[in-house]
C-alpha cells in the first residue's frame, strides 16, 4: 500500500508553498513525503521542486528503493562525519529553513557553526499538508482501524487466554497483526476494576476479575494509526450506577460525533459532548479533551478542545473519546475514529458500544 502514496505529489505541493529550500527532519514528515521509516534522515526540498535525500549507510537500500517512487529528489548516502555531508548537501544555498518542532537547538547551533548558514524557522506548511488525508492515508487508516476492530471482536476468546491485565494486552497486540495490523502503536492500555479511573493507566499484572475493563490500544498499518477504546463488564450483570454512566459516556460520544461536520471547531465538537457530561453531573470527572487528530502520528492536528477554533476541514480524521473517572471506583471510556466528510462524519471504527459483551 505504501507504493500507492502520491509522494510526488505531495513534495510538489510543498515545494510550491516554500520561500527558501526547507531541512525535513522529522520522522513523519519524512515518511509523508519519501516514505523513509528510517531513524536518520535529512530532506532537502526545494522552492522550485525535487530535492536531496541524506542518510547513513545503515538505510542506503533501503532510501534508494523508496526513492524510486519520488522522482526528482536524489540520494546522498554517507558514513561518518554527518556535518561534513550536511554541508554537502547544502552548500551554495544562502537560505534554509528547519522545521521549529523537529531539531534541537544544539542542532541548529551546529548547522550554524558547520556550514555558515544562520537557519531560520520554516512555516508550519507540513502539518496543513498532513492533516487532510488523501485517499490512499484513508484505505491504511481504514486497514489499522478494521484490525482493532477484528481483536474487540475477538475479545471473549482472548480472555478465555489471559489471566492479568498484561496478558490481555500482549493478546489484543497479537490479534492486530493477525488481522493485517503490522504492530500495536502503542503496548493496549488493559485496566481493570479501580484502574480504569486513570486516563493513562499503565497496564501490569493485575488479576482479571468481575467488574469494569477499559480497553485502549491501536495499530498500525504503512505507519498510519487506528485508535479506539472501549469499557465492558466481566462476570455477572453490571452494577447498575456504572452501567448508567457508560450510558451517558455513549450518549456523550454521540453528541461529539454527531458535531463533527465541516466547518465546526474543535472547540464546539468537545462542547456537544461536554454538555451531555454536565447535564448529566459528570463534568468534573471528565479528565481530557474530546479527541484529537491520528495519522502518522497517534496525537495530532486537528485538537477538539476547549478555546480551539480551528474549524474541522473534509479530510480530517479525528477520535471522539469523552470519558468518566471515578478514582477508587472505575472509569468509564468509549472512543472511535471519525472522518470527517462533505456530507458529515463516517464513523471508521465499528465495534459495538455495549457494556456487556453478549
Amino acid at each position: 500500500m505504501r507504493s500507492r502514496m502520491p509522494f510526488a505529489a505531495r513534495l510538489d505541493a510543498l515545494s510550491d508553498r516554500l520561500e527558501c529550500p526547507l531541512l525535513v527532519t522529522r520522522a513523519p514528515n519524512l515518511q509523508y513525503l519519501i516514505g523513509f521509516t528510517g531513524s536518520n534522515g535529512y530532506l532537502l526540498v526545494r522552492p522550485d521542486g525535487g530535492g536531496v535525500f541524506l542518510t547513513d549507510g545503515r538505510y542506503g537500500e533501503t532510501a534508494a528503493a523508496r526513492l524510486r517512487a519520488v522522482p526528482g529528489v536524489s540520494l546522498e548516502v554517507y558514513v561518518g562525519d554527518l556535518w561534513k555531508a550536511l554541508g554537502g548537501v547544502l552548500g551554495g544555498l544562502d537560505r534554509v529553513g528547519l522545521e521549529a518542532d523537529g531539531v534541537t537547538w544544539e542542532f541548529a547551533r551546529h548547522l550554524r557553526e558547520k556550514t555558515g548558514l544562520t537557519p531560520e524557522a520554516g512555516p508550519g506548511i507540513l502539518g496543513d499538508l498532513r492533516r487532510s488525508k488523501d485517499e490512499a492515508e484513508i484505505e491504511a487508516l481504514r486497514a489499522a482501524a478494521a484490525a482493532g476492530d477484528a481483536a474487540f471482536a475477538s475479545l471473549a476468546l482472548l480472555l478465555g487466554r489471559a489471566a492479568t491485565e498484561s496478558d490481555l494486552s500482549w493478546e489484543l497486540a497479537a490479534e492486530m497483526r493477525r488481522h493485517g495490523g503490522e504492530r500495536a502503536d502503542w503496548e493496549p492500555i488493559v485496566a481493570a476494576g479501580a484502574g480504569a479511573s486513570v486516563p493513562h493507566y499503565e497496564t501490569g499484572r493485575v488479576p482479571l476479575g468481575a467488574g469494569l475493563l477499559l480497553l485502549d490500544y491501536g495499530c498500525l498499518v504503512d505507519g498510519y494509526h487506528s485508535d479506539m477504546s472501549r469499557t465492558v463488564w466481566l462476570e455477572g450483570p453490571p452494577d447498575p450506577a456504572l452501567a448508567q454512566v457508560h450510558r451517558v459516556v455513549v450518549a456523550a460520544e454521540e453528541a461529539g460525533i454527531a458535531a463533527c461536520s465541516p466547518g465546526a471547531t474543535g472547540h464546539e465538537v468537545d462542547e456537544a459532548a461536554r454538555a451531555v457530561l454536565r447535564a448529566a453531573g459528570h463534568e468534573e470527572h471528565f479528565l481530557h479533551s474530546t479527541g484529537h487528530g491520528v495519522g502518522l502520528e497517534i496525537h495530532e492536528p486537528p485538537w477538539l478542545r476547549r478555546g480551539n477554533e480551528d474549524p474541522l476541514q473534509v479530510g480530517d480524521v479525528v477520535t471522539v473519546e469523552p470519558g468518566v473517572y471515578l478514582p477508587g471506583v472505575g472509569g468509564v471510556r468509549v472512543e472511535d475514529m471519525v472522518l470527517i466528510t462533505a456530507s458529515g462524519p463516517e464513523v471508521i471504527t465499528g465495534s459495538h458500544r455495549e457494556l456487556e459483551l453478549t
